[in-house]
């Protein structure tokens, strides 16, 4: 019993707050990009990698979020899912260790 109200309780989380990870990753990244274009002053790229890096964490939570959900509906594990999580990451420790 515990267990099925746990997973509904993970499963609404996950239909919640899947899409605001997404939207802010592309807000942590457009809207520097717009402040630059209106003031015509660069960031530093310290900056930049701190933008770029926290856009991918967001997507990673989401990516994962998405693959639990679907795993609940379905019932079955999706790999591409789990695959693409797993690109990410590797971009993301490639991108700090840079």
């Amino acid at each position: 019993m515990k267990n099925n109200k746990l997973k509904l309780i993970l499963y609404e989380f996950a239909v919640k707050f899947r899409l605001i990870f997404y939207l802010m990753a592309v807000l942590i990244v457009f809207v520097p990009i717009f402040i630059v274009l209106v003031t015509d002053n660069a960031f530093n790229s310290f900056y930049s990698k701190i933008f770029v890096s926290t856009a991918i964490t967001f997507v990673i939570i989401g990516r994962i979020l998405t693959s639990y959900k679907k795993t609940i509906e379905n019932g079955t594990i999706h790999w591409a899912s789990i695959g693409s999580i797993i690109g990410l990451l590797i971009v993301l420790v490639w991108d700090v260790l840079k």
